[in-house]
């Protein structure tokens, strides 16, 4: 009797996740709007890049390196340090 109901409450499952997942409304451009004022710089990370294929890649070692000498510049490590009880 479980079997049977569960049967349909999984096909009824994953014909919703597949419709959602066709949905090509862009919600972007709302939460972007709504938080204008917060960018990636604001927080102190950087976007990740992508390759032409759309694989996402990470920094370069010379990206790192300029992100941490500008948070030793501007005294955010020293606060992140204090903050969490680092050296």
């Amino acid at each position: 009797m479980n079997t049977l109901t569960l049967i349909p409450i999984a096909a009824l499952t994953l014909c919703t996740t597949l419709a959602y997942a066709g949905d090509t409304t862009d919600t972007s451009s709302t939460a972007s709007d709504s938080n204008a004022a917060m960018t990636s710089d604001a927080v102190g990370g950087t976007p990740a890049g992508s390759s032409g294929s759309g694989a996402i890649h990470g920094k370069t070692r010379a990206e790192v390196i300029q992100e941490l000498q500008r948070a030793q510049k501007d005294g955010t490590l020293d606060r992140l340090n204090a903050l969490y009880g680092g050296q």
